[in-house]
């Protein structure tokens, strides 16, 4: 009797035993989703801290290069057509006066462009295309490298900040082929995907070893930026045979 009595009562124990095991476990389940949801966030909020420090660096880089190259055309371009025109007032002619009146409207023009190269809203108030149509025009411009693009189909990052971290990664991998490639032809493509676009810059140059350039290059920097906006970059080049570097841009 006393034997059955007993019984509920390690029944009644056991399922307070299980109770308690099932409480400490949904416990510690819940404690430990929260340390996940709480380094989820510090992720999250580093990742964007990261990719605004980014934003902002490669505004100034975008800067400083529209800076450097209107210099340049301000010493080798305008310069020399305020020194034509100097040249042409110091001769008395009636015959000249076309001339300069010719040199003097170009003047106006170029600096008139440079002054809309200033402004660094460009990058916001045109396309990714066009941008980088525009980028490989100075480059074409200079005489040292032929340039050609390609674009198919519309390729356009969703807000401005995008815009201007892959406009600024295209400007790193051009620069990179300038200082480094001695290449003769630069191609570029632009082309748009079901999942997104992609980017395509190959060079002709001299090419180099992708595992030693990865320490403590320029590339770096580039590998940085594709990770923050979500894409995919791969490079592939071998020596003496150039460079082909595709960027894969999701829709962002």
């Amino acid at each position: 009797m006393e034997s059955a009595d007993f019984e509920p009562w390690i029944a009644i124990l056991f399922a307070s035993l299980m109770l308690l095991v099932i409480g400490f476990f949904m416990l510690a389940m819940l404690i430990v989703y929260q340390k996940k949801k709480t380094k989820h966030y510090k992720e999250q909020q580093q990742l964007k801290t990261e990719y605004e420090q980014s934003v902002l660096k490669a505004k100034v880089e975008i800067r400083e290069e529209t800076l450097k190259y209107v210099g340049l055309e301000l010493h080798d371009n305008v310069g020399q057509l305020l020194s034509l025109i100097k040249l042409y007032l110091s001769r008395p002619g009636t015959e000249q006066k076309t001339d300069v009146k010719q040199l003097i409207n170009q003047a106006i023009m170029d600096i008139r462009k440079l002054s809309q190269d200033l402004n660094i809203n460009r990058v916001e108030q045109y396309s990714l295309s066009d941008f980088i149509e525009q980028e490989l025009n100075k480059v074409h411009k200079a005489g040292i490298v032929k340039t050609w693009f390609d674009n198919e189909g519309f390729c356009e990052p969703s807000n401005a900040q995008n815009r201007l971290m892959i406009s600024r990664i295209f400007q790193e991998c051009i620069n990179n082929i300038l200082k480094h490639a001695e290449a003769k032809n630069i191609f570029v493509k632009l082309v748009a995907e079901n999942s997104g676009c992609m980017l395509h810059i190959a060079d002709d140059g001299a090419g180099f070893q992708i595992d030693a350039a990865h320490m403590g290059s320029g590339l770096i920097n580039i590998y940085d930026r594709v990770k923050l906006i979500g894409g995919d970059i791969q490079i592939a080049s071998t020596i003496d045979n150039g460079t082909t570097i595709k960027l894969r841009i999701p829709h962002i």
